[in-house]
């Protein structure tokens, strides 16, 4: 049992950093997610798509804060803002 009184809701469990690593996204053994193998494939797919389809450029010249703010997916405190153009490949130009 990783908390006391696991029945109740209490959310300031998850304030600790330490709390949150003993979660995982999907889950572990035979009640972990049926649909892990397909989620982690079409994460990896689409990001894939988006640095191919796309040329990225960053919107300011400040260096990058790497800060992780709180919760269980570990964001960022202040997000990367980043504008996107269409690439103009031969290859992939009458898709958009």
């Amino acid at each position: 049992m990783l908390w006391s009184d696991p029945t109740h809701f209490k959310p300031e469990r998850f304030e600790k950093e330490s709390e949150a690593r003993k979660l995982l996204s999907f889950g572990l053994g035979r009640r972990a997610c049926p649909g892990a193998n397909m989620a982690q494939r079409t994460v990896s797919l689409t990001l894939a798509l988006l640095i191919q389809c796309f040329e990225w450029k960053r919107t300011s010249k400040e260096e990058i804060d790497m800060t992780e703010g709180k919760g269980i997916t570990m964001p960022k405190k202040f997000p990367l803002e980043a504008m996107c153009q269409v690439c103009q490949s031969p290859t992939i130009k009458g898709i958009f």
